[in-house]
């Protein structure tokens, strides 16, 4: 701990669980405005064969993905049933966001990559093809349907195009030229351009393909764009109790400032956990480590006030590189293993460096 009493009282304000009485006026405030309505415009090129090849490349500077997010009043019942000839009605949904664009895919689809152009080696599949990881199958594989972004989760790299897929998969943010392709085995792929960025579809079954695509849409829970990392500017005076739920929006460092790679929510048993500070060491700073991974993921608690009747937000923004927390303006503590998993589960550690390491 620090002696400043400033760090005292907000250690203070934190550590009794941010409960006690106070004013009621709702103190969230929006870490940066909206930045763009799209993502940087990125040069297409190509799927084009350059051999099956392994290739060892470099990661470094590499834009990489996300995961669900978008508007959380969206429900299943918003999609028309697949094809009943060719599958089981689909009733289980997720959202899935990558800078501008969110679209929707069954709840069962795991995560993976998708193809990324690394200098002028590309594109490229890093890693699978298939899932990587899955909310349902344990070891998930090239059958598993899957969620692909831009990230290098192998240093043996492959070019296309590739044998025909065993599963479906949507990409987003690939590097695909728009149009429709025959994969064989039954599949069509189809690419479009949306909201700033491309979404890839590759199903037997065209009416799913159909669906995902048009889900497509602006994405909003979090800010797309940012043109710096985000920070926490102020804090609920007295905390909020209980806590609801919890939007987690990652960023990751691009030439225009940082973009939106993952995006999901938290349910209430995971907030509360977390807000309530078990999960957090006691060895505060006034900044963070200095990850060389530059990602930051920011957290926004919704809930009540704790004296009042008010709903309330509270921002954490998190360095998983560092594993550390920033839990009020300049004042960060570490994260516990206990506090990381609260948070960093799903498509989230397929996705951020801080959790694939540096590759090549």
């Amino acid at each position: 701990m620090t002696d400043d009493p400033r760090d005292t009282e907000l250690e203070r304000v934190f550590r009794q669980g941010l409960r006690r009485a106070a004013g009621r006026a709702e103190v969230g405030v929006p870490l940066a405005g909206r930045a763009h309505a799209g993502a940087r415009t990125r040069r297409r090129r190509r799927w084009a064969t350059v051999g099956a090849v392994a290739a060892v490349v470099a990661v470094s500077g590499v834009a990489v993905a996300v995961q669900s997010g978008g508007d959380p009043d969206r429900r299943p019942t918003d999609h028309a049933a697949a094809d009943p000839t060719t599958a089981a009605p689909i009733t289980e949904w997720r959202a899935e966001s990558w800078h501008g664009l969110t679209v929707d895919v069954p709840a069962d689809w795991g995560w993976g990559a998708a193809p990324i152009t690394l200098g002028d080696d590309g594109p490229l599949m890093c890693g699978g093809p298939g899932a990587s990881m899955s909310p349902v199958t344990a070891v998930p594989g090239t059958d598993t349907p899957y969620v692909g972004r831009p990230v290098m989760l192998s240093d043996a790299c492959q070019g296309g195009p590739l044998p025909a897929p065993e599963a479906a998969y949507t990409w987003l943010g690939a590097d695909v030229e728009p149009g429709t392709t025959d994969l064989g085995d039954g599949y069509t792929q189809e690419t479009v351009e949306a909201f700033g960025t491309t979404l890839t579809v590759a199903t037997q079954n065209p009416a799913l393909r159909r669906q995902i695509l048009e889900s497509a849409r602006a994405t909003t829970d979090c800010d797309a764009q940012l043109p710096s990392r985000p920070e926490v500017i102020a804090i609920p005076i007295e905390g909020l109790d209980p806590v609801h739920s919890a939007q987690l929006c990652a960023y990751q460092e691009s030439a225009d400032g940082f973009d939106l790679v993952y995006a999901s929510t938290l349910g209430q048993d995971s907030a509360q956990y977390l807000y309530g500070g078990d999960g957090l060491g006691t060895k505060s700073a006034r900044a963070f480590c200095g990850s060389k991974f530059e990602e930051y993921v920011r957290i926004s608690f919704s809930g009540k006030d704790a004296m009042g009747d008010a709903e309330l937000t509270a921002d954490w923004v998190v360095d998983p590189g560092c594993q550390q927390v920033e839990i009020g303006p300049g004042h960060v503590l570490p994260l516990k293993d206990s506090g990381m998993g609260a948070w960093a589960k799903d498509g989230v550690q397929v996705i951020l460096r801080s959790f694939i390491g540096m590759l090549g």
